[in-house]
């Protein structure tokens, strides 16, 4: 809007001229994904047969075996 007043050097010192706004660099969410596997036979056939965060109860189908495993934030 006042730009012309500008150029002549009317505002300086008073207005300071408008950036444009710079893109925000994010940091990516990245997870290592390990496969779950069962404890005892080391099958990943494994159920989830309950959940009370931030533990989770698995059941492997092969062996039957009943584990519980705890999440992990980051």
């Amino acid at each position: 809007m006042a730009e012309w007043i500008n150029k002549k050097g009317w505002l300086d010192g008073y207005v300071k001229p408008v950036k444009a706004k710079e893109e925000v660099t994010r940091k990516s969410n990245v997870m290592i994904h390990v496969p779950l596997k069962c404890p005892e036979c080391r099958s990943r056939s494994v159920r989830c047969y309950g959940a009370d965060k931030p533990i989770l109860y698995y059941k492997c189908v092969d062996c039957e075996l009943k584990f519980k495993v705890i999440e992990k934030d980051g």
